[in-house]
Parts: structure tokens; C-alpha cells; sequence
């Protein structure tokens, strides 16, 4: 795996991942500041060789786009959906300059240094979810969450009102479970760029996800656990040396997805249950689009 990664992975990366959704402050009523907020001086701290061509490109497709909405979209004041524009901006700015810079290189013998920082991040937010979760358990309520989530971009009362009806949910330094399972399957990607294995973090990171009573991010981190696998042994000098291992995985696989697979259908169900989360995340934007475009 290329060691020539971009450095937005290096030593500010664990630190981005801890304290993402952490607010420093508040601009107006809805635009929470971060320190994701300056990821783009960050970036330009790394900086080896800007295209200005391939800058220009991004920024017209993001004009573009902000015309063609206006044009067929539906008129909306952008100055009452002042997080959302700010949102739309930000995105554009952050994908142009991911794409247009290159950035400096990390020298190998860093790598260890690098990881020793994600698996002090991993670490901690588990554990915080570990203590959250038991905390439930004892006493059918997290005031550990609530007291976290007065210093969050947004609160997670949704999530206590959950717990209090008997459900098993955690944050841990997060706004809401499954954010917190996809920072951590972030962190997982980002660690596997540096093709170390790191079976006791991997495993800290799945129960991690677990107690994050997400169901998208479970399905999400075995699907990539099985690409990694699938690129691993499906070739044929793996398969030749590797094979009762990958059978082994596969079965071990298997009889998971059968135990697992009555949970996996309800779920599954909710997408099609409206005002259920699996429908508010991948359901409803898409019907949101249809009623943008629908007088057209």
C-alpha cells in the first residue's frame, strides 16, 4: 500500500477525529464552529504543490451547481438556511482543495508514531462508550451523556429520550450513535492506509461500533471488512497460501450473518418506515429531492 498518503491523515487527523463534533463556538443560532472549521488552514499547513486549473474547475462545478438549483430548483432565502448554504460552501471548498493540492509525503518510519495516536483516540472513545453503556445498564440512564452533550455542535436529547424508553445507546464524545460509528470506521480506513495490521484496534473498534447500537454503522464496517478481505485472499498466491484461513473467515462470516439475520431483516424493514432513522438517512434525502424538482 502506497506509504505516499495524503497528509491530512498525519499527526492533526486523530486529533480532527476525537474532537470533531466538540464546539468551540457558536456563529448565529445554527452554525456551530469546530475544529473541522479550519481544516482548510490545516491543509494549507501540508501544502507541497497547488493546481490552480484543477481549483478553478471545482469552485465553477459548485457556481454551477448554485445555478442550476436556482434556475430549476425551488426559490428558498438562502438567508433562512444560513447552516445549510454555509454547509453547501464549505463542502465545495474543502473537496476542491483536496483535489487540486498535493500534499507532502510521510516518511515510513513516522508511521508507528502516527498510529500510536489513533489507538490513544480509539482508546479513549471507547472506553467512554464502554463506561456509557454500563452506566445504562445500571441505571437506565447516561448522565455521563448528558453532561458531554452541553459541549457538542448539536444535543443529543433524541438519543436520552431513546434510552429512557429502555434502549442501549451510546455517544461517547459524539452527537448521535451512528456519527460516532462512522468516526470510528474513519479511523479504522485511515489506519489501514498504512498497511500495518492491528487486530486488537480492529477489535476495539467493532465493539466500539457495537455499543453504539447503530445498525448502518455495523452493515457499513463489515462491508468494508469484507472488501479488505476479498483484496486480501481472492488472488491466486493468497489463495494458494492463505486458503484454510479465507475459509475459515468465510465461515466464521457465514454463521454470523445467520445469527444475526432476523435483527438484519427488521432493520432492513425500517427503510420503507417512515420517521424511523434508517428512512430519515437514506430515504428521506432522496424523496427531499423529488419534491425540490417536482412543479418541474
Amino acid at each position: 500500500m502506497s506509504t505516499s498518503i495524503r497528509i491530512c491523515s498525519y499527526l492533526l487527523l486523530p486529533l480532527i477525529y476525537l474532537l470533531v463534533n466538540v464546539k468551540i463556538a457558536q456563529l448565529g443560532e445554527s452554525f456551530p464552529i469546530t475544529i473541522v472549521t479550519f481544516l482548510p488552514v490545516l491543509l494549507l499547513l501540508f501544502l507541497e504543490r497547488i493546481s490552480v486549473k484543477k481549483l478553478m474547475i471545482a469552485l465553477g462545478i459548485g457556481a454551477g451547481l448554485t445555478a442550476f438549483n436556482y434556475l430549476f430548483g425551488q426559490s428558498l432565502d438562502a438567508s433562512k438556511y444560513v447552516t445549510s448554504t454555509m454547509l453547501f460552501v464549505y463542502i465545495v471548498i474543502i473537496i476542491g482543495m483536496v483535489w487540486s493540492i498535493r500534499f507532502k509525503t510521510i516518511s515510513p518510519h513516522n508511521h508507528r508514531k502516527i498510529l500510536r495516536f489513533f489507538y490513544l483516540v480509539v482508546g479513549l472513545v471507547v472506553a467512554l462508550a464502554a463506561v456509557e453503556m454500563a452506566q445504562i445498564i445500571l441505571t437506565g440512564g447516561s448522565s455521563i451523556m448528558e453532561s458531554i452533550s452541553k459541549y457538542l455542535i448539536y444535543s443529543n436529547s433524541y438519543v436520552l429520550n431513546f434510552i429512557k424508553f429502555g434502549g442501549k445507546r451510546t455517544t461517547a464524545l459524539y452527537f448521535e450513535p451512528a456519527f460516532f460509528a462512522l468516526a470510528l470506521i474513519s479511523i479504522w480506513l485511515s489506519i489501514k492506509q498504512f498497511g500495518i495490521k492491528t487486530p486488537k484496534t480492529d477489535a476495539m473498534i467493532l465493539a466500539g461500533i457495537i455499543l453504539s447500537g447503530s445498525f448502518s454503522g455495523v452493515m457499513t464496517f463489515i462491508l468494508f471488512y469484507l472488501l479488505e478481505w476479498a483484496f486480501q485472499y481472492l488472488n491466486k498466491e493468497a489463495i494458494k497460501k492463505k486458503l484454510p484461513l479465507a475459509l475459515i473467515s468465510l465461515a466464521v462470516f457465514l454463521v454470523g450473518v445467520v445469527i444475526a439475520f432476523p435483527y438484519i431483516s427488521t432493520r432492513l424493514g425500517d427503510l420503507g418506515t417512515e420517521g424511523s432513522s434508517s428512512y430519515y438517512r437514506i430515504v428521506g434525502p432522496l424523496v427531499m429531492v423529488g419534491y425540490v424538482f417536482d412543479p418541474y
